[in-house]
């Protein structure tokens, strides 16, 4: 996981990987011209020494900020709309966009539970049958293997899944109400298959209620043993700061405490389900948010005592502050860094008038006129893995290995530790060059019938020539809105060598290496 501060980049300049001057290498492709690669070509044809070394990293594109923003190749609407509610382009998802256009298909993909996945569920429940078991059984089971499913799910969801929209939103939500595995172990299993899963379409308020109970959210942020005369304020503070009102949201550090003091009691028992523990409440006056919460008996009922928490996440989620920082987050991550003020104003303005509506929110912030404004984003690793397993068309057979590597890649699943979730931030995870080339480059050459494979490399090779593999990487990998010079640059990079399968790998590569295809 990362663990140095947000404002280095990481691993900019790894030592040269040994390659002669004259070939025209990987590690040199992008810091070339088309020209200059082609003339290194000719010496490449008569020296056989210039074959590059295989299994070699890939090479360290240029730090993040030397270049143009991607997006001004973008100059589709619909293509841009493709890039930011999916895991990434791929031929099928293009197509069902042109024929559903702009508004039908993000009417589509927002209507998720219309769209028929059957297929991936039964392959969920075949090659990942923890994920289905009750909390019960899975508390008696191996917590690797519990672990390993549920990220492998994770992954194998956003690549092929039909739903890409809701996957998209599945990552976001487990971030904003992120849970470490480590510390809640198979409780996680349940969380994100009863919270945030079923929710993370639907209405914020459902999700946040929802969250409330979770034995995973409780037991992480230490609420289950919360209780008087001295509650633990850990999830009063971050379900103010970081899930509803945002640290500027107008609380205090007393609306804590008095909130650490509403919640006491709520708990969960052995088999993860929500556990009021009445023994655990404190029943005295509270003041939170500037409301009243009176003081009652001893003797009131169980449900009474429940219902001051209940009334309190009421008042989070109508905070005027929870619409503006939901609408703020969302619309960071659908569409720029630094959304328009006017986008987030609206998108407010849609929480406060739809109840928290998800779908609602995402309708506004993507317009075709915000998004063709846009700049692109930086995509995270988690994303980058499943964005070119799509565009390549890989086919899995146990997609562990592969999921393992985005370990390498400082995003392992369900493994950041504190409660705000990996960041979304550009400057974050632009300095990860190394290990996103090296990505590239395994998973371009993958060919087994066990794990992973790239089976669709003849679909690049149609027809066989190095312009029709760029032709065919153009379409498949970038919508056909591949940049002149880096069809050049691929163009020449196959021409340098023996053109065959494994250079058409390479090259593959090295589009998925691009600037181009780094950004979404």
């Amino acid at each position: 996981m990362p663990t140095t501060p947000d404002t280095e980049l990481r691993d900019q300049d790894p030592v040269d990987d040994g390659a002669p001057v004259a070939t025209p290498s990987r590690r040199r492709f992008f810091t070339m011209g088309a020209s200059a690669v082609a003339t290194m070509a000719a010496s490449a044809a008569v020296n056989a020494q210039t074959s590059r070394p295989r299994g070699k990293p890939l090479p360290v594109p240029v730090p993040v900020g030397t270049k143009p923003d991607a997006s001004a190749d973008w100059k589709d609407p619909l293509l841009r709309l493709v890039r930011r509610i999916t895991m990434g382009l791929e031929p099928g998802e293009i197509a069902l966009a042109r024929s559903l256009g702009y508004a039908g298909y993000l009417n589509y993909h927002l209507e998720a539970d219309a769209i028929d996945d059957s297929e991936m569920e039964r392959n969920v429940v075949a090659r990942f049958p923890m994920l289905s078991l009750p909390i019960s059984t899975l508390k008696t089971t191996d917590s690797t293997e519990v672990y390993n499913q549920l990220a492998d799910a994770a992954l194998y969801r956003a690549t092929f899944s039909k739903r890409q929209l809701k996957e998209r939103m599945v990552e976001f939500w487990t971030d904003h109400l992120n849970i470490l595995f480590a510390k809640v172990s198979f409780l996680k299993v349940a969380d994100d298959r009863d919270v945030i899963r079923p929710n993370a379409m639907g209405k914020f308020p459902d999700l946040l209620r929802a969250s409330a109970k979770s034995a995973a959210m409780l037991g992480y942020l230490d609420q289950n043993n919360s209780r008087k005369p001295t509650p633990n304020q850990n999830y009063a503070r971050e379900i103010m700061e970081l899930h509803t009102l945002g640290v500027d949201g107008g609380y205090t550090q007393n609306d804590v405490a008095q909130l650490s003091r509403i919640l006491t009691g709520w708990s969960y028992d052995a088999n993860g389900a929500f556990f009021f523990q009445r023994s655990f409440h404190d029943f005295t006056a509270k003041t939170f948010l500037g409301v009243e919460f009176p003081a009652m008996l001893s003797t009131a009922a169980t449900s009474a005592y429940q219902a001051e928490g209940e009334a309190a996440i009421t008042l989070l989620v109508n905070h005027p502050s929870t619409a503006r920082y939901i609408a703020t987050k969302m619309a960071k991550w659908l569409l720029a860094y630094s959304p328009p003020q006017a986008v987030i104003d609206a998108t407010a303005a849609t929480y406060t008038a739809t109840g928290g509506d998800i779908k609602a929110m995402i309708r506004t912030i993507l317009s075709g006129k915000n998004l063709m404004a846009s700049p692109a984003k930086y995509k995270r690793p988690f994303h980058l893995a499943a964005s070119s397993m799509r565009s390549m068309a890989i086919e899995t057979t146990n997609i562990r290995t592969t999921r393992q590597r985005l370990d390498s890649m400082d995003m392992t699943p369900f493994y950041w530790e504190q409660p705000d979730g990996y960041p979304d931030r550009v400057n974050w995870w632009s300095g990860l060059t190394s290990q996103r080339w090296n990505w590239a480059n395994y998973i371009s050459t993958q060919n087994s019938a066990t794990t992973v494979k790239l089976n669709a490399v003849a679909n690049f090779m149609v027809p066989n020539t190095a312009d029709g593999v760029v032709a065919q990487i153009n379409a498949r990998m970038f919508g056909n809105e591949m940049p002149a010079s880096l069809k050049a640059s691929l163009g020449a990079y196959l021409r340098a060598g023996t053109y065959n399968e494994a250079r058409v790998r390479e090259t593959i590569a090295l589009a998925a290496s691009s600037h181009q295809f780094q950004w979404y």
